[in-house]
């Protein structure tokens, strides 16, 4: 009878002490933060033997993968994978298609990483434009030409590790750059439908360039407060209505409601006439149908080159006098080749969000905004 005891307290014992160490497996994956993403749909990341694979969900096509990647420290005695891309990491030497990655970098102290850049003129980075005047001394910054029409040669003789670019629905392709034996990088991060979303790309990133626990420290500190604005938005007992962008030609783009920018504004718990729609891109729309069900919206926010005005956009198109913004001269804007939106918003969304909720909410008196000024 005894042994009997003893047998079953044997197999109780066994049975807890496997559980245990299941648990505190589960619990040693849930703890891993560059593992996990809470708002990003488009990305997955496992630790594998040697390294980290990374998945890029398709965002044009359901089910189906961008690319996949393998993190390794060793490219040389990584396995072969047939299914994806060996990436040596950390990165040392890149080639940047973006203002917005190209920045990303700075934020993360990995500005020396930046070997090369391509659309530079659309950069708006202090320290990029200073590199790029060093030719010929270390640290310089190569001008890799038109993004749409890169310099292959110039990419080749600056040994990248990585080339970083933005990829697009049916491109077909990098053209002379899939011929370049350098892993291209395919930033689909700005596909993202949320903000949040978008900027936890960041933590891929990271990874790449070694720096992932900055990269996890800088989400967290974005997250917190973009999280407190989005509570004090709700806070308001003042709430108006925005009407964004202008006409393109024949059409005026306006944010779908579950596109980035349309999630912002109900962030903002701001007022938008196509907030119920449920498209994650723009509605191209005519300006009849705009003024129909946004011509009374309280403010008028656009970006823009150079400079702005209310004659000036008379000349670019007479209907706009019959919108109301235009009529009580609530209208703010953002002079994108002087203020660093692009380069910054993907990233730090919290400081659009408070531009926004200001806009949305005076009654909350915020401060001063940080991208858009009154015309």
């Amino acid at each position: 009878m005894r042994k009997i005891s003893i047998f079953y307290l044997f197999i109780l014992f066994f049975l807890i002490s496997c559980n245990q160490k299941q648990s505190d497996s589960t619990q040693k994956v849930s703890n891993d933060s560059t593992l996990v993403f809470k708002y990003a749909k488009n990305i997955m990341m496992e630790r594998t033997e040697e390294g980290t694979k990374v998945c890029l969900k398709n965002p044009w096509k359901e089910g189906e993968i961008l690319h996949t990647y393998y993190l390794v420290n060793d490219a040389e005695k990584a396995e072969n994978h047939s299914d994806g891309t060996i990436v040596q990491i950390p990165i040392k030497r890149s080639v940047i298609f973006t203002a917005a990655h190209a920045n990303l970098l700075e934020m993360l102290g990995q500005e020396k990483a930046i070997a090369g850049v391509a659309d530079a003129k659309y950069m708006l980075i202090p320290d990029v434009h200073k590199r790029l005047k060093m030719q010929g001394k270390p640290g310089a910054i190569a001008d890799c030409g038109d993004g749409m029409k890169p310099n292959i040669e110039k990419i080749i003789d600056i040994q990248s590790d990585g080339l970083f670019l933005s990829p697009f629905e049916n491109s077909g392709g990098y053209g002379k750059l899939d011929e370049v034996k350098i892993p291209i990088i395919e930033c689909a991060d700005y596909m993202e439908t949320s903000a949040l979303g978008r900027a936890e790309w960041m933590k891929f990133y990271g990874l790449l360039f070694g720096c992932e626990a900055k990269a996890d420290s800088l989400f967290k500190v974005m997250e917190t407060n973009y999280l407190a604005l989005k509570a004090k938005a709700k806070t308001s007992k003042q709430t108006r209505s925005v009407l964004p962008d202008r006409k393109t030609g024949s059409v005026w783009y306006m944010p779908g409601g579950n596109s980035s920018v349309g999630l912002l504004y109900k962030d903002a718990n701001g007022k938008y006439a196509f907030s119920n729609d449920t498209k994650s891109g723009s509605l191209a729309l005519p300006f009849e149908t705009v003024l129909d069900k946004a011509g009374q919206a309280d403010f008028w926010i656009m970006s823009y080159y150079t400079t702005m005005n209310k004659s000036l956009l008379l000349a670019e198109y007479s209907g706009y006098a019959a919108l109301k913004p235009f009529k009580t001269g609530e209208i703010y804007g953002c002079m994108v080749d002087k203020t660093p939106y692009f380069e910054e918003v993907s990233w730090r969304p919290d400081w659009l969000l408070q531009d926004l909720i200001q806009l949305f909410h005076p009654d909350l008196k915020l401060g001063e905004m940080r991208y858009y000024h009154h015309l």
